[in-house]
């Protein structure tokens, strides 16, 4: 999964969205459960829940069609069985553009595995707008649509109530998952009648996707905006992962290229320290 994708998809993951969980699964998450397990590589699986009839659920974000997904949730079901002793419940959120066609099940002569994959396109996308959650309403613009306009209209109409960078942060968001959908020409266009002021100067990676296209001699500015879009998202998941960040890590990371920011956003995954993630050697 792409960096931005992946990192804006999974701060939304950070708190179960209710309604998204409603659709999967007709239930509502009761613990956040915190899970990754020390092998050979950090396994941290993307989202895992004790919904509130009992039942341990297993979620994974996936925007490719990857082959060896089957073989990773089987070693999730393991790892998860050990340590809550129950099977768990396992899905995969395919968030692609491309069709899905992961293969769900294994079948050999001593194993049968399989898990249920879901193309969040055959959501109801109405039903996420209706949330007081802002996870699910961001989430909402995947789902099957049938007016993207008016979609994009009420998430800005949300986001458009919040304060400071909360709105910015948010708004942020909602341009990284349209890309997912190809949405970009359409939200720039509402985003400019939205009857606030944002000053887009003020955050880079929207001053890309406002100014983008207008000249081919800001590329070396729009570049300069991914970075530090990337920097912004990386550093938070850093903190949220590992506590406050120290200075050393804060001028690593406003100094570093799109390429660094991209490694470093993967290691996250596996990593178990600071130091391990952001490691130039």
């Amino acid at each position: 999964m792409p960096m931005r994708y992946d990192t804006t998809l999974k701060t939304l993951f950070q708190a179960p969205p209710p309604q998204l969980l409603q659709l999967l699964v007709g239930g509502q998450a009761h613990t956040m459960l915190t899970v990754e397990y020390p092998t050979v590589q950090m396994r941290r699986p993307d989202l895992v829940v004790r919904l509130t009839d009992g039942r341990l659920y297993h979620l994974e974000l996936q925007s490719t069609n990857d082959p060896a997904m089957p073989w990773r949730m089987l070693e999730y079901f393991g790892l998860l069985c050990q340590s809550y002793g129950q099977p768990p419940l396992q899905q995969v959120l395919y968030v692609g553009e491309a069709p899905l066609t992961m293969l769900a099940r294994l079948e050999y002569p001593t194993l049968s595995f399989q898990y249920e994959p879901i193309d969040i396109r055959t959501l109801d996308g109405a039903a996420l707008l209706t949330s007081p959650s802002l996870e699910d309403n961001l989430l909402a613009l995947l789902c099957r649509l049938q007016n993207p306009r008016v979609v994009v209209q009420r998430l800005l109409a949300r986001i458009a109530s919040l304060v400071g960078t909360a709105r910015a942060d948010a708004l942020a968001k909602l341009v990284i998952l349209a890309g997912l959908r190809r949405l970009h020409p359409l939200v720039r266009e509402e985003i400019q009648q939205m009857p606030i002021t944002i000053n887009i100067q003020e955050n880079p990676f929207l001053r890309e996707i406002f100014e983008g296209g207008k000249q081919e001699g800001r590329q070396e500015g729009r570049q300069e905006g991914r970075q530090e879009e990337a920097a912004v998202l990386l550093g938070r998941l850093l903190e949220r992962r590992f506590g406050p960040l120290p200075p050393w890590a804060q001028q690593q990371l406003a100094a570093a290229d799109l390429a660094s920011l991209e490694t470093w956003g993967l290691r996250l995954l596996e990593a178990t320290s600071l130091e391990e993630v952001l490691q130039t050697a």
